[in-house]
């Protein structure tokens, strides 16, 4: 993930946090960056933003194949009932997003 030198793990868990414009908008300004060395965690509400329902879901599919990670916490995503629904990303266990929250040099909860 480390491409620039400092690494930063978003954690996006309350839909509430932003509203989907401010979150838009981010993702946008994420899209800007050349090589952006990022992650994007989504667990607890956020696991909606990555159903193919989701407002968010071109930006998240552009930053993808940018190279960037998105992971999605699979008991956040069973909890609500959209296991099948995931339609960008990779879906990780409690372990695997603690790993990559680790490997960040920064974490930001959205």
């Amino acid at each position: 993930m480390e491409k620039n030198g400092k690494s930063l793990a978003i954690v996006i868990g309350e839909n509430g946090a932003c509203s989907d414009g401010q979150l838009a908008a981010l993702l946008q300004d994420l899209q800007a960056l050349e090589e952006p060395s990022i992650q994007l965690v989504f667990t607890a509400e956020g696991v909606f933003l990555v159903t193919h329902d989701s407002p968010v879901l071109a930006q998240l599919r552009i930053l993808e194949a940018k190279g960037v990670p998105i992971l999605t916490c699979s008991t956040c995503l069973s909890y609500a009932g959209l296991r099948d629904q995931v339609a960008v990303g990779k879906v990780g266990g409690m372990t695997r997003i603690m790993e990559a929250m680790q490997s960040a040099d920064q974490v930001a909860a959205i």
